[in-house]
């Protein structure tokens, strides 16, 4: 797809959910391989501090936005509220393909806490889809031994669920190796999406802060704050500079 924006010199689909979710559906009737990256205001910044990450990105078939801070940026700069992008729908329309279908899905997490978490969420709606995967441990496992666990499966789905860093690492690094069929790189936003959909202990819903607890136990939380607060300073700053 080519109708992107540039969001802080980046390129960056506009396409509405059903556009966005029928275009990875056709990917995964394809052959080849295709990767959909999901970006947040953090990746926004790395980009900007490495170009050949940000070309390596805006290579993707889709570059989607993984934060709603990011989707309402997107319209920021547009000057005008585009056809609605919504992603819990967007994954739900990708997972129910591929449980129609038969298709398996392999998970890397930063964690065995995000594997679990992320597995049993998706899993919560559809039973019967397969899921498998790696996670990373204390030792942190080498980026080969990583793209071997993937290619024992070969997925159809590879959904890559870790740091920004480290995910683009292994798509700059390690993308002609990998052997799945779509590569999804959604970062820390299913693990927080589970999280915040979470039963909340009993205790805590007796304190009255299951907020604050759901707020607390997302990862990244802090970071994403102050990247959100300066990605929408450093477009409002951009756009008065365009209307002088």
């Amino acid at each position: 797809m080519q109708d992107r924006i540039q969001l802080l010199n980046v390129a960056v689909d506009i396409a509405a959910t059903k556009t966005a979710s029928d275009a990875t559906i056709e990917y995964l009737k394809d052959e080849s391989s295709k990767v959909v990256y999901l970006l947040n205001s953090e990746t926004l910044f790395l980009l900007e501090e490495h170009p050949k990450w940000r070309e390596i990105i805006e290579a993707s078939e889709l570059v989607l936005p993984g934060t709603v801070s990011v989707n309402k940026s997107i319209n920021e700069v547009l000057g005008h509220k585009r056809d609605s992008f919504f992603m819990e729908s967007y994954f739900d329309n990708v997972f129910d393909y591929a449980v129609e279908m038969g298709q398996e899905v392999f998970i890397v997490a930063e964690k065995e806490e995000h594997f679990v978490h992320i597995q049993e969420h998706i899993q919560e709606k559809r039973p019967f889809i397969t899921i498998s995967g790696v996670f990373l441990t204390e030792q942190e496992e080498s980026a080969d031994h990583v793209v071997n666990e993937i290619n024992s499966v070969a997925p159809d789905i590879l959904l890559v669920a870790l740091e920004e860093k480290k995910q683009l690492f292994l798509l700059e690094n390690h993308r002609e190796q990998i052997n799945a069929g779509l590569l999804l790189f959604s970062g820390n936003v299913l693990f927080n999406k589970a999280i915040s959909e979470a039963e909340v202990p009993e205790s805590i819903q007796k304190l009255k802060i299951e907020n604050l607890y759901k707020w607390y136990r997302k990862d990244g939380r802090i970071k994403a704050f102050f990247n959100n607060l300066k990605m929408k300073f450093k477009i409002k700053k951009h756009k008065k500079e365009q209307e002088s």
